[in-house]
């Protein structure tokens, strides 16, 4: 008996593989001292959010600008935004989950981004709730973790509805105040929300430029110094996200998913596919199957 409940925990180590790899849609653990982020010491950009509540001690972090964290504070992380190092003085709990996990419909998912959306039009990225609100989120999270280390039936639903719990949090925590705290608007920031928003269109650095009133190159220089990825990689990225969203979450045929995310030669998206997640798009639907791991 003690055999079969020990299978049905997940070591931390392969979770966070997963979710790195895009197996997983959310992960949740300990950062800091015991467990710091896996990061570069100047900068470090993800494809997904990340929100992290300090428990203890305190932090110097720089995104948009330095920031000084301390218990309590709640660090807000959209995808793509360039951000310091690891949160390695102070512990915490960090939540990464990438934007596909809220919803099929990316409507609905820009709504549900609306705290971590508006820390990339500019408003500052630290919250500071009360202290009802951080017992409230502190749950959440707490309970998040332990469904995700149990592999029971049911609890990749349970880990979504945490998390739209811990969303709807966050928007309680947003204060008029919070929200018309001033903050620079950078030109990366502004690209990677025109990318998310238009990357199902014919999309290339070109039109992103000539939308944001700059030049090709300097458009590019800035999102490659910024993020590390170059637009075209922003937008593979983008693109992606939805295509796994589509094969989770329908059963339409793999050529009309790669037309649906931009690609009308099915076999350009299938090796594209193979080159980000090192599986065809139908294996990857199959490994995701409820009963499969």
């Amino acid at each position: 008996m003690a055999s079969t409940e020990q299978s049905c925990v997940h070591p931390p180590s392969t979770l966070r593989q997963d979710f790195e790899e895009k197996r997983r849609l959310t992960w949740i653990g300990t950062l800091g001292p015991v467990a710091p982020l896996r990061v570069s010491p100047r900068s470090a950009v993800h494809p997904y959010a990340a929100i992290v509540l300090v428990l203890k001690g305190e932090s110097r972090v720089r995104h948009a600008g330095d920031l000084v964290l301390r218990a309590g504070d709640v660090h807000l992380i959209p995808p793509g935004d360039a951000h310091g190092r690891e949160h390695s003085d102070a512990q915490g709990l960090g939540l990464g989950f990438y934007p596909e996990a809220l919803s099929p419909n990316a409507e609905e998912r820009e709504a549900r981004l609306g705290p971590l959306l508006r820390v990339r039009a500019g408003c500052h990225p630290v919250l500071r709730p009360t202290s009802v609100q951080r017992r409230r989120l502190l749950r959440w999270m707490r309970l998040m973790e332990e469904e995700q280390t149990r592999n029971e039936r049911g609890n990749e639903e349970a880990s979504l509805s945490l998390l739209r719990l811990v969303l709807i949090e966050l928007e309680r925590m947003a204060s008029p105040e919070a929200l018309t705290e001033p903050a620079s608007v950078g030109l990366s920031r502004r690209a990677l929300t025109y990318i998310e928003t238009h990357c199902l269109e014919p999309l290339s650095l070109a039109k992103v430029a000539r939308e944001l009133g700059r030049s090709a190159p300097h458009v590019a220089g800035v999102v490659r110094q910024e993020t590390g990825r170059t637009v075209g990689e922003w937008i593979l990225e983008c693109r992606m996200a939805e295509a796994r969203s589509r094969l989770r979450h329908t059963d339409e045929r793999v050529d009309i998913v790669a037309d649906r995310v931009g690609y009308a030669d099915v076999t350009h998206f299938i090796r594209l596919f193979r080159r980000v997640h090192g599986v065809t798009p139908a294996a990857w639907r199959r490994r995701m199957a409820p009963g499969v791991r």
